[in-house]
């Protein structure tokens, strides 16, 4: 075998890589932290003062894994209040494991929901909410074992 047909065995197996790292990568999925991150952008300043409106209460929203649930703990000046938002158990590793859930307290200031809706992993809880015309947003990590 000469050396011009060495050359082009090479070039085919260079062009056949390529084509493979080509396929691979689009089929490689990429998940955005949100699908409308331009929007999201845009309204960021309500996140910066919901951050100064939650760092001025008495006490942080606690969460916590306790058994077969999970409870988010509001301190005590919210208890009884009207409270009206969401809590999203945002999960870097899988767009398609969060979990949006609106925020409804009980007498005691708990959110309580079942740790069977949750997959095993690390999440980010944000919580985001309105009380007499003001935004409040905090943001927490949680780990299900």
């Amino acid at each position: 075998m000469n050396w011009g047909y060495k050359i082009i065995i090479v070039f085919i197996l260079f062009a056949a890589g390529m084509l493979t790292l080509v396929i691979k990568s689009m089929r490689t999925r990429i998940d955005m932290v949100t699908p409308d991150y331009y929007a999201a952008e845009l309204r960021y300043q309500e996140v910066i003062d919901g951050r100064e409106n939650a760092a001025r209460l008495s006490a942080p929203v606690k969460v916590t894994q306790a058994g077969n649930r999970v409870e988010l703990l509001f301190p005590g000046e919210l208890h009884g209040r009207s409270l009206e938002g969401r809590v999203l158990f945002y999960r870097p590793a899988d767009a398609g494991k969060d979990l949006s859930v609106p925020l409804q307290m009980d007498e005691q200031g708990r959110l309580v929901m079942d740790r069977a809706r949750f997959i095993a992993g690390r999440y980010q809880v944000k919580l985001q909410w309105e009380m007499d015309g003001r935004p409040y947003f905090q943001e927490s990590e949680l780990i299900i074992n």
